[in-house]
């Protein structure tokens, strides 16, 4: 149905109550700022419990909560981590300042920025930490760095590949290999041949560059079961939000002026002055289907893997690590009682055709590269072994992506759309999602007559940086 320009006014909602359709950290944070506008919100989530993607799942050997795939923030996420203290669960996140990466030889590194160099030369410590690299490697890959952080044509959202810029730019296939392949897909969750240069840049200025604390690694420590499905969610229905799980949207009603009247749930029907739907974009798609754009070649989807194993003893004495040139990415040690029973899991972004998807083929190969850095994996013994593969964990961020990315407000006055796919000018990630919450909060907010706190601002820019990357 197509909608014709009308007041909010006019739909039969007097209590002005904002429906939220879709329990992940969109729909939550949109839910966490119309409360604060003092607006009644009823959020409804299709699973038994909210958290979306932040999901976890029961250990089937040591009991409680294991996350289905490690969800980690940086510091430059600063939505995300605004959300987090408020509700409470800052100190569940644990900040860790040294990366570590271990190179090809089994070499390993610690990476810490320096606190005391101004941005963006506080990264000297850590590129000068990258022993696998020879100094001239380093050299060059700085000058990367700089490069791609000053470059207009990338700033501007050119049609071009990570890859393809890297390699216009002189960096040698080893430094794209070895360090511009595992932080760009890790971060943006898809290959490097497929990603906008655009998206490769945002990562290294916002996430690098920008700030002596943009770096850093943010990794809870409770399952994320524990602290959106049930504090964040605790901490929603104290300040008034209607929590409603297991209840599926089934349709949208809508006026004949085209303004959305009511949401049909369970044979229910719902009254509403303003919808958020907040949703993966396939399932907004046939809940709106004349609203979401279709998705084509340019809104997809990559896959990430996680690979969980369970060993008979605490086998990997980091608490993280890089792993590079390797088919395994990253790999966390699991925290409290499940890392003391020997679990751990290893991430691969961009995963499609993963080793011909042959998972027993993916197993061994794992724990082979784990044996082969970790000294105590080869004294340890394989328990069980757990794939998770979400075929669509995240949007990719390929050339011409933002074109299709829909903003928070659409064609109909009083309905609102927010998720990670949506157009925030951040990637798919915990932080794309939050700030897509909030921008549909400020849309329906001002719909109704009344303001949301606005978002958070980035983390500050020295004049180092200014000069380095313009006036963006």
């Amino acid at each position: 149905m197509t909608s014709t320009p009308a007041s909010v006014e006019s739909a039969p909602a007097p209590d002005r109550r904002t429906v939220v359709v879709g329990g992940g950290l969109a729909g939550l944070a949109a839910a966490a700022a119309l409360a604060d506008a003092g607006l009644p919100v009823t959020l409804l989530e299709s699973r038994r419990r909210v958290g979306g993607r932040a999901a976890s799942f029961e250990d089937p050997l040591g009991g409680g909560l294991v996350d289905a795939c490690q969800h980690v923030a940086m510091g430059c996420c600063t939505n995300f981590l605004d959300l987090c203290r408020r509700a409470g669960l800052e100190g569940e996140l644990r900040r860790d300042r040294t990366l570590w990466f271990i190179g090809p030889d089994g070499d390993r590194a610690a990476c810490t920025p320096s606190r005391m160099l101004p941005a963006p030369l506080h990264l000297a410590p850590l590129l000068l930490g990258m022993r696998h690299f020879s100094l001239r490697e380093r050299c060059i890959l700085a000058l990367g760095m700089i490069r791609l952080a000053g470059s207009a044509t990338a700033a501007s959202g050119a049609r071009q590949t990570a890859l393809e810029w890297l390699r216009d730019a002189g960096q040698p296939e080893r430094v794209i290999r070895l360090f511009w392949q595992p932080v760009l897909e890790s971060a943006l969750g898809e290959s490097i041949d497929l990603v906008g240069v655009a998206s490769a840049r945002k990562v290294l200025v916002d996430g690098f560059l920008a700030h002596r604390d943009a770096a850093d690694l943010l990794v809870p420590l409770a399952p994320l079961g524990q602290l959106f499905g049930e504090r964040l969610a605790g901490w929603l229905a104290g300040r008034g939000v209607e929590m409603r799980t297991a209840s599926a949207a089934s349709a949208v009603e809508r006026a004949p002026t085209g303004l959305v009247t009511a949401v049909a749930c369970g044979g229910e029907r719902l009254p509403c002055a303003a919808l958020i739907v907040a949703l993966p974009w396939r399932h907004a798609a046939r809940l709106l289907p004349d609203i979401v754009p279709e998705a084509d070649e340019r809104l997809a989807g990559s896959p990430i893997t996680a690979v969980h194993l369970w060993f008979d003893r605490d086998a990997i004495d980091l608490p993280h690590a890089v792993l590079v040139g390797r088919v395994s990415q990253w790999v966390f040690r699991s925290e409290g009682p499940a890392g003391e029973a020997g679990h751990c899991q290893v991430v691969i972004s961009a995963s499609r055709g993963l080793l011909n998807d042959d998972r027993e083929r993916l197993v061994e190969t794992v724990v082979g590269e784990l044996r082969a850095v970790f000294p105590r994996v080869r004294e340890a013994r394989l328990l069980q072994a757990k794939v998770v593969t979400d075929p669509t964990a995240v949007l990719s961020v390929r050339p011409g992506v933002e074109a299709v990315r829909p903003p928070a407000r659409t064609t109909v006055p009083n309905l609102f759309l927010a998720g990670d796919w949506t157009a925030t000018g951040w990637p798919s990630t915990m932080e794309g999602a939050v700030r897509s919450g909030r921008l549909a909060a400020a849309a329906a907010a001002r719909s109704l007559g009344t303001d949301t706190a606005p978002l958070v601002a980035d983390l500050p820019r020295g004049p180092l940086v200014r000069l380095l990357t313009g006036a963006d």
